[in-house]
């Protein structure tokens, strides 16, 4: 049985998140160590339920407080009904977002107020789960939002779909936590795939 460790993928807008993580996937698969993939919002059935409020373009704007709890809600039923469980069967799980993607987005972009209340809802509401390493992937909002625009089958959420000024935000917010926190690890995502899963790798190496 493999060593639980829950390792968290972060990132703006096209920055590759869901790309890395599957090649890192792949890649641990012929290092012969078992692991899942799950994301946020949405890993769950209900998770999905609670996704299309969020991302979808609905008729009737999303409040900000409303799209926190949402998020926070989603978050709640996925660590007790998913991630937990499978850390505690010694399982490795990589997360495609996780609490780093709530601060930048809520607090640094959107700017809520009351960030210490936000803090203790979002722990609470992760039952104090905390990743061992958080692989942040850097890159610039217009790299990032131009990716998004030519990515073939791709319809712009109502998240992509926000200011340029906004996703500068959510990028600054997430260097910030990058920056303090020692459980996670920088990696410039403006280059090509190529270079960029290669350095995941050899990362990976060191930690598992």
């Amino acid at each position: 049985m493999n060593t639980a460790k829950f390792i968290v993928f972060e990132g703006g807008e096209g920055s590759g998140k869901s790309t890395h993580i599957r090649l890192t996937a792949e890649y641990l698969k012929q290092k012969n160590i078992s692991c899942l993939v799950t994301h946020e919002p949405g890993g769950t059935e209900i998770g999905k339920k609670i996704r299309s409020l969020i991302v979808d373009k609905q008729p009737e704007k999303l409040g900000a407080t409303a799209e926190l709890l949402l998020f926070l809600a989603d978050r709640a039923h996925h660590v007790e009904s998913f991630i937990q469980p499978q850390l505690e069967s010694g399982m490795v799980v990589l997360c495609d977002r996780f609490s780093g993607s709530t601060l930048a987005y809520q607090i640094g972009a959107r700017e809520l107020p009351q960030a210490e209340f936000i803090l203790q809802m979002e722990a609470y509401a992760r039952h104090q789960l905390t990743p061992d390493h958080v692989i942040y992937l850097d890159v610039d909002p217009e790299v990032g939002i131009g990716r998004k625009n030519t990515q073939k089958g791709h319809e712009m959420n109502r998240l992509d779909s926000e200011s340029l000024e906004f996703h500068r935000k959510v990028r600054a917010y997430f260097q910030k936590l990058a920056a303090e926190q020692p459980t996670w690890k920088q990696f410039d995502a403006n280059r090509s795939m190529e270079e960029v899963q290669e350095d995941i790798s050899k990362y990976i190496d060191t930690i598992l």
